[in-house]
């Protein structure tokens, strides 16, 4: 009778047992996950993306250029008819948007694929009275505001067609986007940086 007890009793134990692992299964899962690696940054990662989502766009380089338009016409047997001269400046932002990041854990930290970074902005204003000097050949509105449009793009295409440039405002971005995880996640996480096209 004592041995049908302790069986019984045994049988029990067991059930019980059985009933809380399933009732506690769940949160112990979840648990044991971010106590390793590879849970702690999958949860680094839900952080930095919604972050990222908020962010919107990353500005990782900004170049101004305070420069002196010159745009001359010459005709035959007249020589010069036509020569303006205004000054100006170009202010262009090179970066990204960080909605574009993928972000990959594993047990050693998180791969950061950063998407190529590309012109978030630009301007360009003259910034005192053009000097004109248009003999026999008057320099009209139309004409004038048609120079100013192409030396916004010879700004425009001065950082855009220049890989270095690209590639240090790219490598900026990735610095940033290193710090501003530090911050949001408050801890120091194992990271490498990879390019989205690369990836």
């Amino acid at each position: 009778m004592k041995w049908l007890g302790k069986k019984a009793m045994a049988v029990l134990l067991l059930a019980l047992a059985i009933m809380l692992a399933a009732t506690f299964y769940p949160y112990a899962q979840e648990w044991v996950s971010s106590m390793l690696p590879q849970g702690k940054y999958d949860r680094a990662t839900t952080v930095i993306s919604h972050e990222m989502e908020k962010a919107g766009e990353l500005t990782a380089v900004k170049y101004t250029d305070q420069e002196l338009m010159e745009s001359s016409t010459k005709a035959l047997f007249l020589g010069e008819v036509q020569n303006v001269k205004a000054p100006y400046t170009y202010e262009i932002g090179l970066g990204i948007h960080l909605n574009e990041v993928k972000l990959t854990a594993s047990e050693n930290g998180i791969t950061v694929a950063v998407p190529d970074v590309e012109m978030l902005y630009d301007s360009f204003r003259v910034t005192g009275s053009p000097e004109v000097k248009d003999f026999f050949h008057p320099l009209n509105e139309t004409k004038y505001q048609q120079m100013l449009d192409a030396q916004a793009a010879e700004c425009r295409a001065k950082y855009l067609d220049d890989q270095q440039c690209l590639s240090d405002a790219w490598t900026a971005a990735c610095e940033s986007i290193e710090r501003l995880i530090s911050q949001w996640t408050g801890e120091e996480i194992p990271l490498k940086f990879t390019s989205v096209t690369a990836s």
